[in-house]
């Protein structure tokens, strides 16, 4: 699954003026008639519900908008640059790594709703010896370069701001924005400069370098440790048909899947196995910690491996508490990751049922009644358990 994107994002540089003078028989004084520049193309972010990924992003490295075309003679205008609309799915985050000076005043001062005008860009006039000159090259210092980024990295680690999250279809936001075509000889004319040899180099485009990061929308979140049937499950209460294995990490990708609970339907994400260490990137940790953001419940899927129900040396006891370690570990991985887990709706699954036996359960239920926590013991497997599961999802999404 194509879930982060890096991208350097390049709007389009204004036209430079022009410097012209009317030369026309019978017009013996026709007077300067440069035209002014184009303005730079913009790049818009929006949001598609058809998309449901960034994979027609993948491999793409940048995007740069036209830059506006020069002013030409006779005072005609240059031909405003295309701008560049990227459509990427619902939920979809904007993180900023890297921008030009443009793109800082903008963000700094105002936002990303925030139109600049002539008068907030800095904008430069070039002056000529005589009409025909080549126009100067722009010194290199004009523009802020952007900052390099280290591909091999820990996407986690970098320093980067939040710029926003498309939440809804349709939803356009300029990301960068188009630098002004400057303004041609024509206009600075007067009774004291009546033949100009002046006239504005186009002004920068916004330039950043960017991380779409795209997080699942889903109702209910399974989280859990690998092999702990999370994708037989999702394959029982939805039409999903995820790699199923008797070995870990079988899911190497979320996986989405609808149910259809009491008149609605509810999605559901199978957030790949959790190791311990997660939160600190171990394993596939931080790659799918993030999508759990956006779930409304959490299940956590626990249960025992064979090894543990029928090792001879641990008492029934023993063996129940592995459970509660597990229940543990899982919780601390959410609170280690980032505050917003800590405060979600969860509830707490034990499956295989059909493996444990009735004193083991009974050990099971007084574990964790001792330390207040409601459970429900099922088995995706023979699907036992599985109605209270579904009244439970019912009452707490509501």
């Amino acid at each position: 699954m194509i879930d982060l994107v890096k991208l350097y994002l390049s709007a389009g540089d204004g036209g430079n003026g022009r410097v012209a003078f009317r030369r026309e028989k019978y017009v013996p004084k026709g007077g300067p008639s440069g035209g002014n520049g184009g303005d730079g193309g913009h790049i818009i972010i929006k949001g598609a519900k058809d998309r449901s990924s960034l994979v027609h992003l993948s491999g793409v490295k940048e995007y740069r908008a036209d830059s506006g075309q020069a002013g030409g003679k006779q005072k005609r205008k240059g031909f405003r640059g295309k701008d560049i609309v990227i459509e990427v799915p619902i939920g979809t985050r904007v993180w900023l790594l890297a921008e030009n000076q443009v793109s800082k005043r903008r963000r700094e001062r105002y936002s990303l709703d925030y139109f600049l005008n002539r008068d907030e860009v800095d904008i430069k006039k070039f002056y000529l010896k005589a009409e025909g000159q080549a126009v100067p090259l722009k010194k290199e210092d004009e523009l802020e370069p952007i900052l390099k980024f280290d591909q091999e990295a820990d996407f986690n680690q970098l320093p980067k701001q939040q710029l926003l999250e498309v939440t809804a279809s349709g939803q356009e936001v300029m990301l960068c924005q188009g630098g002004f075509g400057g303004r041609g000889n024509n206009t600075f004319k007067g009774p004291a400069n009546t033949t100009p040899l002046e006239a504005e180099r186009g002004s920068a485009g916004e330039k950043k370098i960017v991380v779409f990061e795209q997080l699942l929308l889903a109702d209910i979140g399974l989280v859990g440790f690998p092999n702990a049937g999370k994708s037989t499950l999702i394959s029982v209460l939805t039409k999903a048909r995820p790699k199923v294995a008797d070995y870990p990490f079988t899911t190497l990708e979320p996986n989405l899947g609808v149910l259809p609970l009491k008149g609605r339907e509810v999605v559901i994400a199978d957030i790949p196995g959790l190791i311990e260490g997660a939160s600190q990137g171990k394993g596939l940790g931080h790659a799918f910690l993030r999508h759990i953001e956006h779930c409304r419940l959490l299940l956590f899927v626990l249960y025992l491996s064979e090894e543990i129900i029928f090792d001879e040396k641990l008492s029934v006891k023993k063996r129940a508490d592995y459970l509660y370690q597990q229940f543990l570990k899982l919780q601390k991985e959410l609170d280690d990751y980032g505050q917003e887990l800590k405060t979600k709706s969860f509830l707490v699954g034990i499956n295989k049922q059909d493996l444990y036996s009735e004193e083991l359960v009974i050990a099971i239920k007084k574990l964790f009644a001792l330390h207040k926590q409601e459970i429900i013991i099922f088995s995706a497997a023979t699907k036992s358990g599985i109605d209270k599961l579904l009244d439970a999802f019912s009452g707490l999404l509501g």
